[in-house]
């Protein structure tokens, strides 16, 4: 199976998660033996965000178990089932996008680690994404 069919399903699967306004680096799958010696791909992955921080993630019946459960399968054909480390692209940030998000005070140009960023406009002080009455300034 081909990495980007993972990472478009780990994608996906992240989209579906509560978010920590971080943005994730990869998502690291173990693999698992049950008692009748068959070998398949954990229920918990493991997600790294941008600033080293990791933390487990439930990915059962999801669009990356099910992914994953295919490329088990792909594996096996070639003799083992090995441990999957999913690199998740970083989202594109605009050049000279001014924002103001929940992570920065004030309006100013957009970066990775902007939290829930919302565009400024010259026109006035604009609401703080996921706080609908609150103003960022």
């Amino acid at each position: 199976m081909d990495i980007s069919e993972l990472t478009s399903a780990a994608t996906e699967t992240l989209a579906d998660r509560e978010s920590t306004g971080k943005a994730v680096t990869s998502v690291t799958v173990e693999t698992t033996r049950d008692s009748s010696g068959w070998i398949s791909y954990d229920d918990t992955a493991l997600v790294t965000y941008h600033d080293g921080e990791t933390r487990r993630l439930n990915i059962r019946d999801t669009a990356l178990s099910r992914a994953l459960e295919r490329h088990a399968d792909d594996e096996a054909e070639l003799g083992s089932v090995p441990r999957v480390v999913i690199p998740i692209p970083a989202r594109e940030v605009p050049a000279d996008n001014t924002v103001r998000c929940e992570e920065h005070a004030g309006a100013h140009l957009e970066t990775v680690a902007c939290r829930g960023p919302h565009n400024a406009h010259p026109e006035g002080a604009q609401p703080q994404v996921g706080h609908p009455s609150r103003l960022t300034d």
